[in-house]
């Protein structure tokens, strides 16, 4: 008890950062064992702690086939790293501990709160349970669904397919056990296996919140704004998304321009879902158009909604930047959606988490370019950089080919992006509340 007491006189913030990075050295020691490879080495410590980081963050960005390079065992810890990472360490431990009958204290409600971004302490625990709940309930239901689709090609052991892919997908992991890097590039005319992993990919990535409230009150009239603003979010970002990538790649024979029309969209719905955070992807992106490229860095850095297992600076970040702007443009001073006022702190939330993202990723590809000795493109390094921040995972082909370096700072990347920029930048610094009042005088911009 007095280690607990001790543990929480750290911040909020600095205890669930703590948390994914004691997650990320336990999964790097048992990756570095030699039963987690077939070739019975183990993985480097560098590679170890760079797809530990990548399964922990729910990223999917890899230097080694999981199906080709590890065991059994290796592919269990990654399963788990990624059902762990996916929910939350601090998730499992409340759920565990409350269990067993202990009550919380107000500081370690406090971090509870900061961790699932909530605004009060009411109903914690009861929301952490339905969390577990609809993971568990939706993990199950997919896994059999696609066991049961892969018994023709893999036998029996489809189960464990089918439980690896539906949890990697609804974690929004995009990790796979097709091996060759692939993903899904040589199914891409399985339908019902890429409707299967775009509605995982979407069930995670709205968030659990989300998810009750659609379950609980049923009703567009009695949904909470929160609920209301990811929904719509979500359908414009898929649509645009879609609609964009089946537009620039129509003619592209190396993509999708082979396909008929019904597969042409298809596949530009997925990749359109599945590159807001989750990394799979059914076609060469290599091959992609730029335009493309800039679609998919845009939807990346955006990424999933609050309290969901996805990255980026969220949906409703992005959303309230927007309307904030368009408030501005029209000469508003408060901001309001579907007649609720938004507060003006939240608002300056939202612009101070994109422009640390920004900044973020500015920095980490201005130094992995540095890095790279400008042997890629500049645009495939920014690439790989927001896939990394909006822990998405999707690859351009050099992902195995940084150096030690390089994949430290992917690695970094993958931590803020996963436990969110806010979180990261508040356990860093101290916050000091000045009572001292200074003139007011304004300064000319734009």
């Amino acid at each position: 008890m007095d280690r607990l007491e001790k543990l929480f006189r750290f911040k909020p913030t600095q205890i669930i950062l703590l948390s994914f990075v004691m997650m990320i050295l336990l999964g790097t020691v048992l990756l570095m064992l030699p039963w987690s490879t077939t070739n019975n080495a183990g993985l480097h410590p560098v590679d170890a702690l760079f797809v530990s980081t990548s399964a922990s963050c729910v990223t999917g960005l890899t230097v080694v086939d999981l199906h080709n390079d590890l065991t059994f065992f290796g592919k269990i810890v990654m399963l788990f790293l990624i059902q762990v990472g996916g929910l939350g360490i601090m998730t499992l431990a409340t759920l565990a501990v409350h269990t067993m009958g202990y009550r919380f204290r107000l500081k370690e409600s406090l971090v509870l709160q900061e961790s699932l971004n909530q605004g009060g302490r009411a109903g914690l625990v009861e929301l952490i349970s339905r969390m577990i709940k609809y993971t568990l309930t939706i993990e199950i239901f997919f896994a059999v669904v696609l066991a049961i689709h892969f018994y023709p090609e893999f036998g029996f052991e489809a189960l464990g397919y089918g439980i690896f892919h539906s949890v990697s997908a609804f974690c929004n992991a995009g990790f796979d056990l097709f091996g060759n890097y692939d993903s899904l590039c040589k199914r891409n005319d399985d339908y019902f296996l890429m409707t299967c992993i775009g509605l995982l990919i979407i069930l995670g990535g709205i968030g659990f919140t989300v998810i009750s409230d659609v379950i609980n009150r049923k009703s567009w009239r009695k949904f909470s704004l929160h609920t209301k603003i990811v929904i719509v979010m979500n359908l414009a970002l898929i649509l645009i998304g879609t609609l964009l990538i089946f537009a620039v790649e129509f003619y592209n024979p190396d993509t999708i321009g082979n396909l008929s029309v019904p597969a042409q969209l298809a596949n530009a719905c997925f990749t359109s879902v599945s590159c807001r955070t989750a990394g799979f992807n059914s076609f060469d992106l290599m091959q992609t158009e730029q335009i493309t490229q800039l679609v998919m860095i845009i939807l990346m850095f955006i990424g999933a909604s609050p309290l969901s297992t996805g990255g980026g600076i969220k949906s409703t970040t992005f959303f309230i930047i927007l309307q904030s702007m368009w408030a501005v443009f029209r000469g508003k001073s408060e901001l309001t959606i579907f007649g609720r006022k938004i507060s003006h702190e939240l608002r300056d939330q939202a612009f101070a988490i994109f422009t640390m993202g920004t900044i973020w990723v500015v920095t980490a590809g201005m130094i992995l370019s540095v890095i790279d000795g400008e042997v890629h493109e500049l645009e495939v390094v920014v690439f790989e950089t927001v896939s990394a921040f909006g822990t998405v995972g999707m690859g351009i082909g050099i992902t195995s080919n940084w150096s030690m370096a390089g994949k430290l700072i992917l690695a970094l990347t993958m931590l803020v992006g996963r436990v969110g920029i806010m979180t990261f930048m508040l356990s860093l610094l101290t916050q000091k509340t000045s009572r001292i009042k200074y003139p007011k005088e304004d300064i000319m911009i734009g």
